[in-house]
C-alpha cells in the first residue's frame, strides 16, 4: 500500500489585529477624561450658584435687619436715609458697616419719604448692592411702609 502524502490544509493569514487593544484602551481613556471634565464643570457651576445664593440670602437678611432697626426707632426714620454711602442714625451706621463687611463690595441706599396721606411714618426703599467674585454687580431691593397708624 502506497503511502499517501497529505499536505496540511493551508491556513488563512490572520487578519491584522495588532494594536487593536491599544486603540480600545486609548478610546476608553478619552471617554473617561471627557466624563471627568464634565463633572468638574458641573462642580464649578454648582459652587458659583451656591456662592451667589448665599450672598443673596445675606443681602435679604441684612435688609430685614435694617427694617427692624427702623421699626424700633420710628420717630427718627429720617436718620436712616443712606445717600452717598453714609447716614446719620447710629444704628444705621453700625448696620452699614456690617453690610460692607458681610457682602463683597457691599453698599446700600435707603430713601425715606413721608406717607402721602399724612400718617405718622414713612415709605422706605432699601437697595443693598454687592459685587460677585466674577465682577457682576448685583442688588436686592425692598419697599416697605413704616407707620404707627396707617390706613391704606
Amino acid at each position: 500500500m502506497p503511502l499517501l502524502h497529505r499536505t496540511p490544509p493551508r491556513r488563512r493569514p490572520a487578519p491584522r489585529t495588532r494594536g487593536f487593544v491599544l486603540l480600545e484602551a486609548l478610546v476608553a481613556i478619552l471617554l473617561f477624561v471627557v466624563g471627568v471634565l464634565g463633572i468638574l464643570g458641573l462642580q464649578a457651576g454648582m459652587t458659583r450658584a451656591q456662592t451667589e445664593a448665599g450672598i443673596r440670602s445675606e443681602a435679604a437678611y441684612l435688609t430685614q435687619e435694617l427694617l427692624g432697626l427702623m421699626w424700633a426707632d420710628v420717630p427718627n426714620l429720617a436718620g436712616f436715609a443712606i445717600s452717598g454711602g453714609s447716614c446719620t442714625a447710629t444704628a444705621c451706621q453700625r448696620w452699614l458697616e456690617k453690610a460692607r463687611a458681610a457682602l463683597p463690595g457691599g453698599g446700600a441706599a435707603v430713601t425715606v419719604a413721608a406717607i402721602a396721606d399724612g400718617s405718622t411714618g414713612s415709605d422706605v426703599d432699601i437697595t443693598v448692592t454687592w459685587t460677585m467674585p466674577g465682577g457682576e454687580a448685583r442688588r436686592y431691593m425692598t419697599r416697605s411702609t413704616i407707620a404707627l397708624s396707617h390706613t391704606p
